[in-house]
C-alpha cells in the first residue's frame, strides 16, 4: 500500500533520471530530489521549513516519513544552503521521522537571530556523525569538478573557500549582513538537462564569485529562483539597474519561485521586479509562484535527456499543516458525536495542472 507522498513522487517509470518536488512551504524553501541509482532511487532533501505564518505550508518531516517508509526511513543527503529560519526550521523533526545518512552545509555560523535553528542543525550533525561515522557531515565548497551521485551529478558552486575565509573573519554583525553572500548554490542533472538550486544567493555573491568563474556550469533547463523571487538577486537597493549577468549566463527555460502570496509575505516576496524580470527572460507561462496557488512543482529529468515540469496539489491537500488542523478538528468532532453513521467515501478528484510544460 502506497501513500500520497509516494504515489506524488517516488518514480515508476524507469527512464526518469532525477525528480525534484519543490515543496509549497509557505515562506521558505525545501525540494526533494530523487536520483536513479541502479533499480531504485537515492534521496536528497535541499532545506527544509515549517509554515510559522500559517498558510498551509506542507509538514515535511511527515511527508519523507512517508516518502521514504519502503526505504526503511533512509534520507541519503540533507543538504543546508544556509542557516536561515526559513531553510532550517524542523531539522530536529525531520532527524527524528527519517534516518538522515549524510548532512552537507554552507559552513557560516550566524548572529544570534538564526542562532536557534543552527543549533539544532549542529546537535542534528553530531548525532549523524555518531550514527553513520565522522565523514557523514562536511562543509561545502565550490569546485570546478562534479561529484557523482547515483547516476546524476552534482555540482558545488558556492561558497568558494576565500568567501567562506573572509566571512568567517567578520563580527556577528559583518556575517549576518554577508550570509547570503555566503550561501551554497548547487547544480543537478546530467549532460545539457540540469536543474539549480540557488538559496538565497545574492547579487554580489553572483556578481563578485560565481558568474564569471562558473559561466561553462551555470547554463541550466530549470531554475529555483534565489531568496523566494527577491530582487537581491538583481538589485543592491530597489532603485540599482538590475545585475542580469547571471541570470543571461543560466539561461532557463523555467524558473521556480518558492514563497507564499506576496500579501502573506513579511517580506513582500515575490518582488514585482524581480518577477518582471524573470517573466521578461522566460516568459508569463514560465515563471512559476509555489505560493500563487498554494501548489508544489514536480520536475522530471528524464534519461534521454528530456523534460518535464508540471503542477500537484495533492500533497499540500494531504500534507499542509492548516488541513492536518482541519482533520484533526473534524476527527474529533465525529468521535464525539452520539450517532455515526458510516458511508462510503466519494471520490474526489484532485486537479493537478497537466499543461504539457518543457518537453524536448
Amino acid at each position: 500500500m502506497t501513500n500520497v507522498a509516494q504515489d506524488v513522487l517516488w518514480p515508476t517509470d524507469s527512464d526518469v533520471l532525477i525528480r525534484v518536488g519543490m515543496l509549497y512551504v509557505g515562506q521558505g524553501d525545501a525540494s526533494v530530489v530523487l536520483v536513479k541509482d541502479g533499480t531504485t532511487y537515492k534521496t536528497i532533501l535541499i532545506d527544509i521549513n515549517r509554515d510559522a505564518e500559517g498558510h498551509n505550508g506542507i509538514n515535511v518531516p511527515r511527508l519523507m516519513k512517508d516518502l521514504l517508509t519502503d526505504q526503511d526511513g533512509r534520507l541519503d543527503l540533507f543538504v543546508n544552503t544556509h542557516p536561515h529560519n526559513d531553510h532550517l526550521d524542523d531539522i530536529t523533526e525531520l532527524n527524528e521521522s527519517v534516518d538522515i545518512h549524510e548532512v552537507w552545509e554552507s559552513g557560516h555560523v550566524p548572529g544570534e537571530d538564526d542562532k536557534a535553528s543552527y543549533d539544532e542543525l549542529q546537535k542534528v550533525i553530531k548525532a549523524v556523525k555518531k550514527k553513520h561515522g565522522s565523514k557523514a557531515a562536511s562543509e561545502m565548497r565550490g569546485s570546478d569538478s562534479a561529484t557523482a551521485f547515483g547516476e546524476a551529478e552534482i555540482y558545488i558552486l558556492s561558497p568558494a573557500d576565500y568567501v567562506k575565509t573572509d566571512i568567517a573573519g567578520e563580527d556577528a554583525a559583518g556575517r549576518r549582513k554577508r550570509i547570503h553572500e555566503h550561501c551554497a548554490v548547487l547544480r543537478i542533472g546530467k549532460d545539457d538537462t540540469w536543474i539549480l538550486f540557488t538559496g538565497d544567493a545574492d547579487r554580489t555573491a553572483w556578481e563578485d564569485h560565481i558568474t564569471d568563474h562558473h559561466k561553462d556550469r551555470l547554463p541550466s533547463k530549470i531554475l529555483n529562483a534565489s531568496h523566494h523571487g527577491s530582487r537581491t538577486f538583481f538589485k543592491h537597493d530597489k532603485d540599482d539597474d538590475p545585475y542580469m549577468t547571471a541570470l543571461e549566463t543560466i539561461d532557463p527555460e523555467y524558473v521556480i519561485v518558492s514563497a507564499p502570496k506576496q500579501s502573506e509575505s513579511r517580506h513582500d516576496h515575490p518582488h514585482d521586479d524581480a518577477m518582471e524580470l524573470y517573466e521578461d527572460h522566460v516568459g508569463d507561462d514560465n515563471v512559476i509562484h509555489t505560493g500563487a496557488n498554494r501548489e508544489s512543482v514536480i520536475c522530471d529529468i528524464f534519461t534521454d535527456g528530456t523534460y518535464e515540469v508540471r503542477l500537484d496539489t495533492k500533497l499540500v491537500e494531504e500534507y499542509g499543516r492548516e488541513n492536518e488542523k482541519k482533520d484533526k478538528k473534524s476527527e474529533k468532532k465525529n468521535s464525539s458525536s452520539a450517532r455515526v453513521i458510516q458511508s462510503a467515501a466519494p471520490t474526489v478528484a484532485t486537479r493537478i495542472d497537466q499543461r504539457p510544460m518543457g518537453l524536448e
